[in-house]
């Protein structure tokens, strides 16, 4: 019997350490995985933008980013109130909610409601799995966390892509999709477990999203074993700071926010504007189509690329600041491929360079705050810092519209009346008087 009882303890024993030493790994495919499914919805809705409201994409996607902003510009404030897991439930809510009020809405107002709570949810996880992984092992959590979105970018459009080629309507897509929130709680509470902070924090009474005593999964807790009881975040520092010196602190991340602010907006002035306004020729309109489309695809890849392998290079600041600077100059660069018509289809290598320089800086970025700032405040600075790009898209989203216009304008593309005219007014006016004429002329 004893013999029997010494091998049952062993095989026990092992599998304890068996499961200490695959605890890394699945943390890593956990925040890879959750981060594709948080931002897979980001880029169908987008994708799907003229299905939601033809007459105005661009404010497709503004409202897919509008309450993102709002988040992560409130989160430092109130996310030290509410558990992790409560927010990954809430979350999970979202996510179902938006899908069905956007497949279901009878009118382009109650559409984008969806499309904001879309968005809503986007930020509370990008900002709250950011912060969270300083909970974990920091630097490869934030690699695969950045892959896994970075492969949201090409599986959203691959998603879109063959819906439309089996000639499937929006609805059927969108509802297909509502395995995502299943998934998404599936992943966080079976594969990676709540950080352990949320047990502690639960002698706070935060709001813990159950009726007893907050509880991270046991095997979390021992499998971070030292980390635990070294995390200098355990003291819980930042939750006695008051709101000025949140503001304080945020405002000290400048180094990491402008090169994330850059980036962002270079690259999506790039996409929403110039890449609007090129084909080849530009005056055709299928042709804008082929290249609007292949363009963005060909940048996720860049994305893709750059966001899972960037951190193994990104060593300093000095690699941010000039991957901010490089952006800038393919701003220009496509500048002048929309205005001075020079290229042809090589240019979607640049295009795809364009990804690799906002994929990198965006991991290198939360590589960076993980490894330079006080661990006491790391879980502050990454859900902080997070606001720079979605400023930057904000802001591209605003300067694209503009930029539009103007290519339009300077290329005589008369086939599409742009939003933004930018002093061209004349040439659609003269356009649509010919065309009255026209018609008078046939009856």
């Amino acid at each position: 019997v004893s013999s029997h009882l010494y091998s049952f303890i062993a095989s026990c024993i092992r599998a304890a350490a068996m499961k200490d030493r695959l605890r890394p790994y699945r943390n890593i495919i956990a925040f890879w995985i959750l981060g594709l499914l948080n931002n897979f919805l980001y880029v169908v809705m987008n994708a799907g933008a003229e299905n939601i409201n033809e007459a105005g994409i661009a404010l497709v996607y503004l409202v897919n980013v509008l309450p993102t902003l709002l988040v992560k510009l409130t989160g430092p404030y109130w996310f030290h109130y509410v558990s992790y897991r409560c927010r990954i439930n809430f979350n999970s809510a979202l996510m179902a909610l938006c899908l069905v009020i956007v497949a279901w809405g009878q009118s382009t107002g109650v559409k984008l409601l969806g499309v904001a709570i879309c968005s809503l949810a986007s930020g509370i996880g990008e900002a709250s799995l950011l912060a969270m992984a300083s909970f974990y092992e920091a630097k490869p959590c934030l690699a695969a966390w950045s892959s896994g979105t970075g492969f949201a970018g090409i599986a959203g459009y691959a998603w879109a892509l063959a819906f439309g080629a089996a000639d499937t309507c929006f609805q059927v897509q969108l509802m297909v999709a509502l395995w995502i929130p299943i998934a998404w709680s599936l992943t966080f509470f079976y594969i990676l477990g709540p950080p352990w902070i949320d047990k502690e924090r639960g002698a706070d009474k935060i709001v813990a999203c159950d009726d007893g005593e907050i509880s991270s999964s046991e095997s979390v807790a021992s499998d971070m074993g030292s980390d635990t009881t070294e995390h200098s975040a355990s003291e819980l520092v930042t939750a006695q700071l008051s709101s000025k010196e949140r503001f304080c602190f945020i405002l000290g991340l400048w180094p990491y926010m402008v090169p994330l602010f850059l980036v962002y907006t270079a690259e999506y002035t790039i996409q929403a504007g110039f890449w609007a306004a090129m084909g080849f020729p530009v005056t055709n309109r299928a042709s804008r189509h082929a290249w609007y489309k292949w363009a963005n695809f060909t940048y996720q890849i860049g994305v893709f690329i750059s966001r899972t392998s960037f951190v193994l290079i990104c060593k300093n600041r000095k690699l941010l600041w000039l991957g901010g600077v490089l952006q800038l100059l393919m701003v220009g660069f496509f500048a002048a491929a929309a205005t001075k018509p020079f290229g042809s289809w090589w240019l979607l290598a640049p295009a795809l360079f364009v990804g690799f320089l906002g994929g990198g800086v965006y991991v290198g970025a939360y590589s960076l705050i993980a490894q330079e700032q006080d661990p006491a405040y790391v879980e502050l600075a990454l859900s902080s810092a997070s606001v720079a790009d979605t400023f930057g898209i904000i802001v591209a989203d605003i300067l694209g519209l503009i930029v539009q216009g103007c290519v339009f304008g300077h290329m005589e593309v008369l086939d599409t009346s742009p939003d933004f005219k930018c002093g061209y007014d004349e040439i659609w006016s003269h356009l649509n008087r010919n065309l009255q004429r026209g018609r008078c002329r046939n009856r």
